[in-house]
């Protein structure tokens, strides 16, 4: 089953239509709404994004063009000092190889969704910066983004070619429009737990064989009863529940999706009718009820991670499983030692294949130095290595096996800068492998892609631009419900069939309607 598995997986994210909801080659189909209604002005008026580009790019003896990009990082924002060292060790390389210089920009998971929001909406000059595949369909209808089709061919070859097929470069795509490209990283999620393996330890309990909640459920009346003062769970506060799969086909906020047996359905549901999300929202409650969730979660901003670092909370759930998940997230809570335990198989989405892309937005003064850019770092073992693990000699040394390591009498509580953070960068696959890693640690992580249950509508995104009135009023109810929902700060049997009977007077099921139909338009095709 997985060797069928991995050879569907390998012919999906090779074929042609990879994330098209319709046809890619037509010039119809790769316009956002707003360039539709930009049809009726005259000719003369018109000047496209490509004419634009190559103008600003036309002088090559121009005063070196400074790349603003920023970064979406999990916990904490390295120090101003040390990202400006390694900024201008960058700076060096790039004005040397493309007479452009960067500035660097960092910040967390806990602001970032607010924080680039109102920059795009603004119009604000970065020129490169992290987006989130599920909120980029609504920001390509919005005029945020840049196409980044021609540009890819054009001033792209790197970025097209570090991939294993073209296609899955441009995956990130609604109706032809190229949002971004996908960071290199393993295309699958998994339902996951982590535990704090010194309270593990403390109380000998074996993990081994938990599987489900229910099992989880039970090791915390264990350790609740020998630390009354410890939450039980750090839950995440902006994000999806983590204890089920689902294909949120590829937008947000999610409302109709396909869950269960993802493999074989293309049946759109409510997310929030689901037995997965009610049973999801019944044990957060339950735990929250126990004291064993931070009894101010409806309002906190705060990751969980730092809560599992200051000893505060036992456990998290995560939907990364794969090879590096444990030393990664590790790293994210201050080098806390974990234990990993899967509680589901790994699925490939759309979502999760693309998740976290590299886009342009509008407001950039030059995409095409951008995109130049962007190729750079992309196919660069030196510029990845500066932004991921600092500069040789002063944050690691390299050592006799070839892989990098701290400098002696340097550890993660006293390097300068180490982000260790490859999977939300550009290609870490072109970086050098940490030591605790191990030199084949990229091929591990691509033989785990091969491992994934692959849904049946890998490849499509929906298009929210025919409802989009709708769309919008459901976002303030999902605002307004989910988040305490989801982390268990209110009973579910009360408030889970107030939010449903909010979002279908806001025309949920116009959604769900139009979801459906352009899955069987996808399936047609």
């Amino acid at each position: 089953m997985k060797k069928l598995t991995a050879l569907v997986l390998v012919f999906l994210l090779a074929s042609a239509t990879l994330l098209g909801c319709g046809s890619q080659g037509g010039s119809d189909a790769s316009k956002t709404t707003a360039s539709k209604e930009a049809e009726s002005q005259s000719q003369e008026e018109k000047t496209t994004e490509s004419e634009k580009t190559d103008e600003a790019s036309s002088d090559e003896s121009e005063t070196p063009y400074n790349v603003r990009m920023i970064f979406c990082i999990p916990n904490e924002v390295p120090d101003k000092a040390a990202v400006q060292r390694i900024n201008d060790a960058m700076n060096k390389i790039t004005l040397r190889d493309l007479n452009m210089t960067v500035s660097l920009e960092f910040t967390t998971f806990a602001t970032y969704n607010d924080q680039i929001t109102l920059a795009l909406s603004s119009g604000e000059d970065y020129d490169l910066f992290t987006s989130i595949a599920s909120r980029c369909p609504s920001w390509v209808n919005s005029g945020y983004l840049v196409d980044l089709k021609n540009l890819l061919n054009e001033y792209g070859q790197g970025v097209l070619s570090s991939y294993s097929s073209p296609d899955i470069a441009t995956a990130p795509q609604v109706n032809g429009f190229v949002y971004g490209v996908p960071v290199h990283k393993e295309i699958a999620m998994q339902p996951t737990i982590f535990f704090r393996t010194d309270i593990l330890e403390k109380y000998n309990i074996d993990v081994s064989k938990v599987a489900s909640i229910e099992d989880v459920n039970a090791i915390y009346e264990k350790v609740a009863e020998k630390e009354p003062d410890m939450w039980m769970v750090a839950p995440e506060v902006g994000g999806n529940a983590k204890a089920y799969s689902f294909d949120s086909l590829g937008t947000s906020p999610v409302l109709g999706v396909t869950i269960g047996d993802i493999a074989n359905s293309t049946t759109v549901v409510p997310l929030y009718e689901t037995d997965e999300f009610k049973n999801w929202c019944k044990w957060a409650h339950t735990w929250y009820e126990k004291g064993w969730i931070n009894p101010g979660v409806a309002s906190d901003t705060e990751s969980y991670y730092s809560y599992i670092q200051s000893g505060q909370a036992f456990s998290f759930f995560s939907d990364y499983g794969h090879p590096l998940s444990e030393a990664d997230q590790e790293k994210n809570c201050g080098n806390t030692d974990l234990t990993m335990v899967t509680i589901g198989e790994p699925f490939c989405t759309t979502n999760t294949s693309a998740v976290f892309c590299y886009s342009i937005p509008s407001g950039s003064k030059d995409p095409v130095k951008a995109m130049k850019m962007l190729n750079y770092l992309m196919t660069s073992t030196e510029m990845m290595n500066l932004l991921n693990w600092g500069e040789e000699g002063v944050d690691y040394v390299v050592n006799s096996d070839g892989l990098l390591d701290y400098p002696e009498g340097v550890d993660t509580n006293t390097v300068g800068y180490h982000l260790g953070a490859g999977w939300i960068l550009p290609n870490q696959f072109v970086c050098t492998p940490w030591a605790s890693d191990g030199k084949d640690i990229y091929e591990k992580v691509a033989k785990y892609n091969t491992t994934a249950v692959v849904s049946k509508l890998l490849g499509f995104v929906f298009d929210p631009s025919p409802v989009a009135d709708e769309v919008a009023a459901c976002q303030v109810i999902v605002d307004t419900y989910y988040k305490s929902l989801q982390t268990g700060a209110v009973d579910p049997d009360e408030y889970l069939p107030q939010f449903m009977d909010e979002l279908k007077t806001a025309g949920m099921q116009a959604i769900l309607d139009e979801e459906q139909r352009q899955i069987d338009e996808f399936l047609k095709k």
